[in-house]
């Protein structure tokens, strides 16, 4: 493998080889940076061999990746997807057959599904297949775009033979480059969605300001009404990456350098394309996160054109491959005016939806009425230090109305519903500064009335063009957090209807009482929530509410699945569960045996992310970056705290009433509490335990092995019981770091927020974000703490490195688990 160096030639890499680049079209009309097609691309018509000439008169030189594609260089690639370390083909397809019918629900009915640079519409026809099975065939309409009469002739046939469902009516074929087939297909459907599909990570072949310049201008062709299916292939380890590209049968070099031998014909001089000229070389550049296809001469080329000549030992770029993180991929979309709506991804490649900022509003408001039309009551409370539940729906209204319209006129609703509470769990009696709460919350139709007109004027400014990118995002991640704080009041809700239904029965043990106005507190809560039990013993059928379905739609399995928001599947095995589970030290401490802990190494950390705020977003807290900072070695178990343990320590051991266990503190709150077990568990007087998620309650026998849900207070309890303790954010950034290609700690990043016992805080150079400073300021109190990663809960546009949440250690209700963690010995 060759050692990356900055700079080669005249001048730094990246000046010397684009300042001079052609158009983006010679680009996006190649084949991708997986060569996502198979057919020839034309390129020998005047305007490509001056494309040719100019990447020739560069230092550098390079060649448009376009002449790799003859019809040997199609038959080699054919064979390059057939090799086994050439990954990325075979990852995209695994993925879109695993998602498939996840990717459909984040397409509306009656969209156009619009492929740029058809091939052979292998990958298209999983994703068509899955809309024939949700809309019919009569419902769904094909549209590809290439340059290529050819390779449209290859695609309709191939979509006619693997879709024989649908009508020879619904695939259209536009023979144009990209920016002018997504004019044509608006032209010919001037209302419909068009989901653009730019699948083989193609992306990968322009730089990051042509990507968005390319993003840019397909909304300007296509209008707003626009979405794009992008796939992107990962950043990864060195190793895998050059034998990608450099395989050991020789198949990709020969590909290149048939490349080489297709331009040298093209511009005349092929009688000086002897493949044994050139040595083939593949550079993995860590700066710009690409994979580069040089040619190296091993003689002079003399005459290539107008007076070139290629000298012995100069190098030739045949091919780059820009490779993503998460951060590349949200920037994209970012820069590009597109929200991430969904993501699908693995730890090799990722797909995700890109919608307009406007759409992902419409989007996330649906999801929040599909969630409050599953409420019957909205006047319950089912957590005593949050709002009732209609507050939530002003609310989530009044604050992107501020934040996207900052200078129109405030309303008194505007300002009722500008702010939550998040009261202090010790003294409630503190809380950081918010409206005066009225004597009475306005009834759900004037609710309703309001967030609809509020809605309209946001729209409005959506249309005229005056909602900035960032002021888009901080609502609608905003409302998607909301989303899940009102997944955590549902669960709280479905405890109380459950332990009200079983209470008839004379069953239900659902709270241990420390004096007796616990009791008239729990009563008045179960009170609040009469006649609501048949909605939410039933299930709400949309929305997060659901405990099967997120707002977005996206299946999380609520207590029976294991497949998260972000796409990323899991499951606990029984492999998983501790031996000794059920079984005491002679010190009272629950064994792990050394088997279930990892040893995670030494190593630097980085916290925080460098954000440009004109080039992406991240709130305040997640930034600025930190120098990197030592991490001592540390163990750590391999997955999370099930409920199967947990109820050793709660129920069995009774925990709850050892106070060797507590600090102070969380003792004197958890007598102030009327449970003795975690706040999404009922146990009933007969030793039965149910476990409560939104919309459903199940026994504790058939979760054992999931994640128990608990506060800080508890998961540290629990650790001094079991002689462990939870780490702190720094280590779950090494941890998260060291398990990165490999699966040695389970769960860390998903099935639940993992807490931290790092206190809530800022980092170094912290600056609040001017448009909500108070987002982290008034959470800087001692009394809250770090969790990261994300909840089954979570929308995909949460779930990134950096997001730093954040609760009180008290705090009862979050989707957080977490895991036994210990020094070295």
């Amino acid at each position: 493998m060759a050692p990356y160096t900055p700079s080669v030639g005249d001048g730094p890499r990246d000046e010397a080889m684009y300042d001079s680049t052609p158009a983006i079209s010679t680009f996006v009309t190649g084949q991708g940076a997986d060569r996502n097609s198979s057919q020839e691309t034309r390129l020998e018509n005047a305007s490509d061999v001056a494309d040719l000439k100019a990447g020739l008169l560069l230092s550098p030189k390079h060649i448009p990746c376009g002449y790799l594609y003859d019809d040997k260089g199609s038959q080699l690639y054919e064979e390059i997807t057939k090799l086994d370390e050439y990954y990325p083909f075979k990852a995209e397809k695994d993925l879109l057959n695993q998602h498939a019918a996840e990717v459909v629900n984040s397409i509306p009915a009656g969209s156009i599904l619009v492929e740029l640079g058809c091939g052979t519409a292998e990958k298209t026809s999983v994703l068509l297949h899955a809309l024939i099975a949700r809309d019919g065939a009569s419902n769904v309409h094909f549209l590809g775009i290439d340059v290529s009469m050819e390779a449209l002739y290859m695609a309709r046939t191939n979509v006619m033979k693997q879709c024989p469902q649908l009508s020879s009516k619904s695939i259209e074929m536009v023979c144009a480059d990209y920016l002018e087939g997504l004019k044509q297909a608006r032209a010919r459907h001037p209302t419909a969605m068009l989901c653009v599909l730019w699948l083989g990570s193609s992306v990968g072949n322009l730089k990051p300001h042509e990507a968005v310049g390319f993003f840019q201008s397909v909304q300007q062709s296509s209008g707003p009404n626009t979405q794009i299916f992008l796939c992107t292939d990962l950043w990864k380890d060195a190793k895998t990456l050059h034998a990608a590209y450099c395989d050991s049968q020789g198949v990709t070099e020969a590909f290149i350098k048939n490349g080489m031998t297709h331009a040298l014909h093209a511009v005349g001089v092929g009688a000086q394309a002897d493949p044994a000229c050139w040595l083939y070389d593949v550079v993995i550049n860590p700066v710009d996160r690409r994979v580069e296809m040089w040619l190296v001469a091993n003689e002079d080329v003399k005459g290539v054109c107008d007076s070139v000549d290629i000298h012995k030992g100069e190098r030739i770029l045949m091919e780059m491959s820009r490779k993503f993180t998460l951060k590349d991929i949200r920037q994209l979309a970012f820069q590009s005016n597109f929200y991430v709506q969904d993501t699908w991804r693995n730890a090799k490649y990722s797909m995700q939806m890109f919608v307009s900022t406007s759409e992902a509003m419409q989007r996330c408001w649906k999801a929040t009425d599909a969630l409050f039309d599953g409420i019957g009551d909205w006047a319950i409370q089912p957590i005593d230090v949050r709002h009732p539940f209609g507050f939530y729906y002003g609310h989530l209204a009044s604050f992107a109305k501020l934040k996207t319209m900052p200078r129109g006129e405030q309303s008194h609703m505007d300002e009722m519903y500008s702010r939550g509470i998040d009261p202090n769990m010790a003294d409630p009696t503190k809380c950081h500064r918010h409206p005066d709460v009225p004597p009475e919350w306005p009834a759900k139709p004037q609710v309703q009335d309001y967030v609809q007109k509020v809605r309209m004027h946001i729209l409005g400014a959506f249309a005229s063009g005056s909602v900035t990118t960032r002021d888009a995002y901080i609502a609608l991640e905003h409302e998607w957090m909301h989303l899940e704080t009102l997944a955590y009041m549902l669960a709280q809700e479905q405890r109380l209807s459950f332990e009200k239904s079983s209470a008839n029965s004379n069953n239900v043990q659902s709270s241990v009482s420390f004096d007796s106005s616990s009791d008239d507190e729990m009563s008045a809560k179960r009170e609040r929530s009469h006649g609501h039990a048949d909605s939410q013993g039933n299930g709400v059928t949309n929305g997060v509410a659901n405990g099967n379905k997120h707002a977005n739609g996206n299946s999380n399995g609520g207590l029976n699945g294991h497949t998260y928001a972000n796409g990323v599947s899991h499951s606990i095995s029984d492999s998983h569960i501790n031996g000794n589970a059920n079984s005491r030290s002679s010190n009272g401490h629950m064994p792990l045996q050394s088997a279930s802990m990892i040893q995670i190494p030494a190593g630097d950390i980085t916290l925080g992310i460098d954000t440009d705020p004109s080039k992406n977003f991240a709130w305040d807290n997640e930034c600025p970056q930190q120098t990197p900072q030592h991490v001592s070695s540390f163990q750590i178990a391999s997955r999370p705290i099930s409920n199967a343990e947990y109820y050793k320590f709660a129920v069995e051991c009774r925990g709850y009433e050892q106070e060797e266990y507590w600090k102070a503190e969380d003792l004197a709150c958890l007598r102030k509490a009327t449970k003795l077990c975690p706040a999404t568990w009922t146990v009933q007087a007969d030793g039965q335990v149910f476990v409560h998620r939104p919309g459903k309650s199940a026994p504790l026998a058939s979760v054992m092995q999931q994640a128990v849900w608990v506060s800080l207070a508890e998961a540290q309890a629990f650790c001094e019981w079991a002689g462990g303790r939870v780490m702190t954010e720094e280590e779950y950034e090494r941890a998260a770091e060291h398990t990165r290609y490999n699966n040695s700690v389970l769960d860390l990043e998903h099935g639940g927020w993992e807490w931290t016992s790092t206190p809530f805080a800022p980092l170094k150079g912290f600056e609040a974000m001017s448009e909500y400073p108070e987002y982290s300021t008034d959470f800087f109190d001692g009394c809250h703490y770090v969790v990261k990663g994300s909840s089954p809960y979570t929308h995909a546009s949460l779930i990134r490195r950096s997001f730093r949440n954040y609760y009180q250690k008290e705090y009862p209700y979050v989707f957080a688990k977490f895991r036994i963690c210990k020094d070295t010995e």
